[in-house]
């Protein structure tokens, strides 16, 4: 597993979390709690053909970890007959796994009791505890705000779901979310979402969907990107071409419009109260063929500092 830095990132955001925590408080300073999971996302089993190589990969890795669960961060497979193995591979761990569910779970028409129980979910919303740390699973594809396409909103419900949960925690507490709720392209109503960790004082926020690699801090709430285990989404226009054999391309016609990952990108977080640190683990690969930039995208559009084949190591303070 190989490691990334990047200093002056990590220093702006102790930065900002000291300044955060100093403001606001910090949940869960001086606690005991201490809690180490694996972490992977955007596996995308629908468009990428080796799918079930990369899943397998983090898998292996896990096995070698001490973690007290893992969890995948939606945009997994949809709930087809054809992708039965690929769920049987996630349920081969044979220890404590939890799923989040994502936008493209109901790509070609699927609702979301065939997703559930696809996954095995009584609800899309859930809430557990490991390691003396409450964890919220927030369902982001629910009717309500005006993007076209995917749904990306936290409902009424939800949200008073969650206060009413996070109200009665004594806990510190982490929400587990496809959609990120910093960002325009995340979740729609993320604001109101955000405020509701800021008033219990959250620890942090866990999240996939942009295929980008961040860690940014709002009022004490450390909101953690995981990246794709997959690829960097292009889309239509000049950058989309082939990177790919004429076979594979022929087959796969998607993958022109990504840029793909050579190898998986996962990572393993840890939250450890008693020493007020938060730490993450992760994985750094390669582009598969030319980068974005060399295809023509912008680099104001898609930044070079959160656009990466890696999932960034982060080190920062709880408080």
């Amino acid at each position: 597993m190989e490691l990334r830095s990047d200093r002056r990132s990590f220093l702006r955001t102790s930065a900002a979390w000291s300044l955060g925590c100093a403001l606001t408080g910090c949940a869960g300073a001086g606690s005991s709690a201490r809690v180490r999971f694996g972490v992977i996302t955007d596996v995308h089993h629908d468009l990428m053909p080796d799918a079930p190589e990369r899943l397998s990969g983090f898998l292996s890795a896990m096995r070698g970890e001490d973690v007290d669960f893992i969890v995948q961060l939606g945009d997994f497979c949809t709930p087809h007959p054809r992708n039965a193995a690929f769920m049987g591979l996630w349920r081969s761990w044979p220890g404590v796994a939890h799923h989040v569910i994502g936008n493209h779970e109901f790509d070609g028409g699927f609702n979301a009791a065939q997703v559930r129980d696809f996954y095995g979910l009584r609800e899309s919303r859930y809430r557990f505890t490991a390691g003396g740390v409450d964890f919220f699973v927030l369902d982001g594809n629910e009717p309500g705000g005006s993007a076209r396409g995917y749904r990306r909103y936290v409902g009424p419900e939800q949200l008073a779901w969650l206060d009413a949960g996070m109200a009665a925690s004594s806990a510190p507490k982490v929400v587990l979310i496809h959609q990120p709720l910093d960002d325009p392209d995340g979740v729609e109503n993320g604001d109101a979402v955000r405020a509701v960790l800021e008033r219990h004082r959250a620890t942090a926020c866990v999240s996939g969907h942009l295929h980008q690699d961040y860690l940014r801090v709002h009022v004490g709430v450390a909101h953690l990107q995981v990246n794709s285990a997959s690829y960097y989404w292009l889309g239509d226009g000049p950058a989309a071409r082939t990177t790919l054999p004429e076979a594979v391309d022929r087959a796969h016609p998607w993958l022109r419009r990504t840029a793909l990952y050579r190898s998986p990108l996962w990572a393993v977080v840890e939250l450890d109260f008693a020493r007020a640190r938060l730490t993450v683990r992760g994985r750094t690969s390669e582009w598969l063929g030319p980068d974005p930039w060399t295809r023509g995208v912008s680099e104001s559009e898609h930044p070079r500092d959160i656009v990466r084949p890696a999932v960034s190591p982060r080190d920062i303070a709880l408080g």
